[in-house]
């Protein structure tokens, strides 16, 4: 009896080329996963450097006022009233942009808060499902759908939903990073910073 009469043999062939489906289709998900990742990363990364970018300018205003305030502050001494009148006016003025600076630094500094939120979301998403697929049998079969949704539940930021979103299309993470580059340029100050 040949293979092709052979109705066993026959049913056999399909269940592997089934499995070998759903093993690539597993496979192209979970790459697309770790580019979600990897795009995430990149996205915090490139943020972080233009504010630590204000956050280095803010201190720099911040030591500078400090040098001029502390020339004013000894003109204060001088004998000659115009010139304290002026060192007064003058020292009015660096406090109020003191205390700008001061409130430009603070809030440069909250990057760091984000960064490290986005940061702990990569890690605790990526955990998921390398926890799921460890303890299924076949992780081809675990609920891949199931385990995304955990996943984009724990982002508190619109941009990770975002970029979530755009990996869940399909596209890879340049395109991603590209569509996250246009939605901010044309999003109003602060609206895809929700935290």
């Amino acid at each position: 009896m040949s293979a092709g009469e052979n109705p066993a043999s026959a049913a056999a062939v399909p269940p592997e080329n089934s499995e070998a489906s759903a093993n690539v289709k597993f496979a192209g998900e979970l790459r697309r996963f770790l580019e979600l990742g990897a795009a995430q990363l990149d996205a915090a990364m490139r943020e972080s450097d233009s504010r630590v970018d204000k956050l280095a300018g803010a201190v720099t205003a911040v030591a500078t006022d400090a040098r001029e305030l502390e020339m004013q502050v000894q003109a204060l001494e001088s004998a000659d009233l115009a010139e304290v009148q002026r060192a007064r006016e003058r020292i009015k003025q660096l406090a109020a942009q003191l205390d700008t600076d001061v409130q430009a630094t603070v809030t440069s500094l909250q990057f760091y808060d984000k960064l490290i939120q986005r940061l702990t979301h990569v890690r605790d998403g990526l955990a998921i499902p390398s926890d799921s697929t460890v303890t299924a049998l076949d992780p081809a079969r675990s609920d891949w759908n199931s385990m995304l949704e955990q996943v984009r539940s724990r982002y508190s930021m619109v941009e990770e939903r975002v970029l979530f979103d755009f990996m869940m299309r399909g596209l890879s993470a340049d395109q991603m990073l590209k569509a996250l580059t246009g939605l901010r340029a044309a999003a109003a100050p602060g609206e895809l910073e929700v935290f």
